[in-house]
């Protein structure tokens, strides 16, 4: 026998309205949890600017009650030097290629500005009006990273000593422009370049690729590196480079600081030819050479004046000139003196030796002075009489 359909059992009016109280106290709490409770504001306005909804989040970020942001004009809170921003911004919001977000500085009630973005979007209320739908975001940590990032850039551009990354596979990432020019490219010629581009065949075995290796191998490492310019001309820089890590430390490649060093070994090869031919000339002095600071302390003699004085150059160094006469200091003195004010003198007196002995000296001496007159020291030749002439 066929069983009769069941039938359906109808909800009593108490029931009902137990229930859908119940539905719409959830639903409530969702509303509560999406719009109130979202980290980022959210706000209602009419055509004219003012706010007539708004959840926590604005409050807290603007520092005041949410019941004081509602009908107010939301140009209010924008900071005063942003404000004629947002005016022309929200004017022209309703065209249809107008920009639908702002970045600006909005205010705060007992605390500093932020920087914040508003993303507008149109919309209508139950009788038509029109609407604008806010959302508001505190970017001040994002904006203050782009700020340090565009000072850095700023900083690495303007710099004086060339640097440039690479990958691990040896191509350049990035240059700035003491590196571009150093080397005769623009920055953007070089980006994405082989590192070769920058260096000889013969540079790049010999100097590169072994210092790369004790870069990889230290963790950093500083020495002299050949480069090439574009016309082919060569230069050796001096070169300080450090690894490149990601967030978990893997090695992604190579930061390097270059600082053309051509112009200074001129100099120094300059310099060391003219000790040389010093050194060269002191040698063939046949008499005692001599010179002394403006406390009239030994700084620079000859080997005659090491040999005829018993003295090893150890301590030569700092005697001062009237440690070497004994019978004579006072000629001496009085020779020194007369050099200062006059700026020459001329005396014969006796040179003290190591050993004890005094050998009759004639003596020349010149005063040696700066620019501007300060007295730099005395420079002069003395002349052993016990040696005949020949």
């Amino acid at each position: 026998m066929a069983k009769k359909p069941k039938e359906s059992v109808k909800e009593s009016p108490a029931r009902e309205l137990s229930r859908v109280k119940r539905e719409l106290a959830a639903l409530r709490e969702r509303y509560f949890n999406l719009y109130d409770l979202a980290p980022v504001g959210i706000m209602t306005l009419d055509a004219k600017g003012v706010v007539h909804e708004a959840n926590l989040a604005v409050g807290k970020m603007l520092g005041v009650e949410k019941r004081l942001v509602l009908e107010r004009s939301l140009a209010e809170f924008v900071h005063p030097e942003d404000r004629d921003l947002y005016q022309r911004f929200f004017k022209r919001f309703p065209a249809k290629d107008a920009p639908t977000a702002i970045e600006l500085r909005m205010r705060r009630a007992i605390a500093a500005p932020f920087d914040a973005r508003l993303e507008l979007t149109l919309g209508h209320d139950a009788g038509g009006a029109l609407l604008y739908r806010v959302v508001m975001s505190d970017v001040t940590e994002r904006v203050k990273t782009q700020t340090d990032l565009l000072r850095l850039r700023a900083a690495v551009d303007q710099a004086h000593d060339g640097l440039a990354i690479a990958d691990m596979e040896g191509r350049l990432q990035f240059a700035n422009r003491a590196w571009g020019k150093m080397h005769g490219y623009s920055p953007d010629e070089l980006r994405g370049q082989p590192m070769s581009i920058s260096h000889t065949a013969e540079q790049m075995e010999n100097d590169v690729i072994p210092f790369n290796k004790k870069v990889l191998s230290e963790g950093s490492w500083a020495g002299e590196v050949g480069h090439v310019r574009r016309d082919g001309t060569v230069f050796t820089c001096w070169m300080s480079t450090v690894v490149l890590r990601d967030a978990e430390g893997e090695v992604t490649g190579l930061v390097g600081l270059a600082d053309d060093i051509t112009e200074r070994r001129r100099s120094e090869e300059a310099f060391a030819r003219m000790l040389a031919e010093r050194e060269a000339i002191l040698k063939s002095i046949p008499d005692l050479f001599y010179r002394l600071d403006a406390d009239s302390n030994l700084q620079d003699w000859n080997q005659v004046f090491e040999r005829v004085s018993g003295y090893s150059p150890n301590e030569l160094r700092g005697m001062n000139a009237l440690a070497f006469f004994k019978t004579d200091a006072r000629i001496a003195a009085e020779g020194i003196a007369e050099a200062v004010a006059k700026g020459r003198a001329y005396r014969t007196a006796r040179l003290l030796t190591k050993r004890g002995a005094e050998i009759p000296v004639f003596w020349s001496a010149a005063a040696l002075r700066s620019q501007d007159g300060a007295l730099q020291g005395i420079v002069g030749i003395g002349r052993d009489l016990t040696v005949k002439s020949i």
